[in-house]
């Protein structure tokens, strides 16, 4: 368990600093794995805590993606439509799955997980290409594997996998980039809250994680609204390409003392 003190406020500044600005840069509003990465290699907090404190951040930020796109999600994915429900059922049961699932896995395995992903995450980035929308759709069954996979991976890591699912419903299935970053958000809103509400049923937050989620949240939404200001798409490129190697190096970082 850690106390909230003076040093981890200021590590934690300065994680709020660069994720804020990966957020606004790359325009993922939702899925911050990269607040998972800080705050367990600056910050150095425990990698149980620092999934439980991502969860709830993950949580809060859907809320505010909610607000700010909620025409544009409308739009995309009408409530209660039968894309909607491909979606959402497939991510409430994989955020379930993934949190308890998590609840019983030890530490060192979940550091190991994290650098695998940070590694795929990596590797997509320089991969991965968005396409246009295609003529042709794949059969609407597919959004359940997507959906249920983003589900579990919020669960597990407190990371809701759009780097991967974003691709299989675009370049996969063949649906606009727009479209695509949208049933992927829906994905990631259902599970969180699902993932978050099966945390506390199995373990209520200290209020150290508390406050930490709540400090973290607010940082970063604050840096990302501010850089979001001077986005632009040459930006959103250079980060892009900046952070891929940093994800690399990390997951092998983790993966290597996870193994040890």
């Amino acid at each position: 368990m850690f106390s909230i003190t003076i040093p981890i406020l200021l590590k934690g500044f300065l994680a709020a600093l660069i994720v804020g600005f990966v957020t606004a840069s790359i325009r993922s509003w939702v899925d911050r794995v990269f607040l998972v990465i800080m705050l367990t290699g600056i910050v150095g907090l425990p990698i149980v805590q620092v999934i439980q404190i991502n969860l709830m951040v993950v949580a809060l930020a859907a809320l505010l993606a909610l607000f700010r796109q909620r025409k544009h999600l409308h739009g995309a994915v009408p409530p209660g439509s039968h894309e909607w429900l491909l979606i959402t059922i497939p991510a409430v049961i994989g955020g379930i799955t993934g949190r308890a699932l998590a609840f019983q896995t030890k530490p060192i395995l979940l550091l190991g997980l994290l650098g695998i992903y940070a590694i795929l995450v990596g590797l997509r980035i320089f991969i991965i290409k968005p396409l246009s929308e295609k003529e042709t759709k794949a059969h609407p069954a597919w959004f359940i594997p997507v959906s249920l996979g983003s589900g579990f991976l919020t669960g597990l890591l407190s990371a809701g996998g759009k780097p991967f699912a974003v691709p299989l419903y675009n370049n996969a299935m063949g649906h606009h980039p727009q479209k695509a970053y949208a049933l992927a958000t829906v994905a990631v809103v259902a599970a969180s809250w699902t993932a978050l509400g099966t945390q506390l049923v199995l373990n209520l937050p200290t209020w150290p994680q508390l406050i930490m989620a709540l400090y973290e949240f607010i940082l970063v939404t604050l840096v990302a609204l501010i850089v979001q200001k001077f986005w632009n798409e040459k930006l959103a490129k250079v980060v892009n390409f900046a952070i891929a190697p940093i994800l690399l190096l990390v997951g092998i970082r983790f993966l290597l003392t996870a193994i040890r």
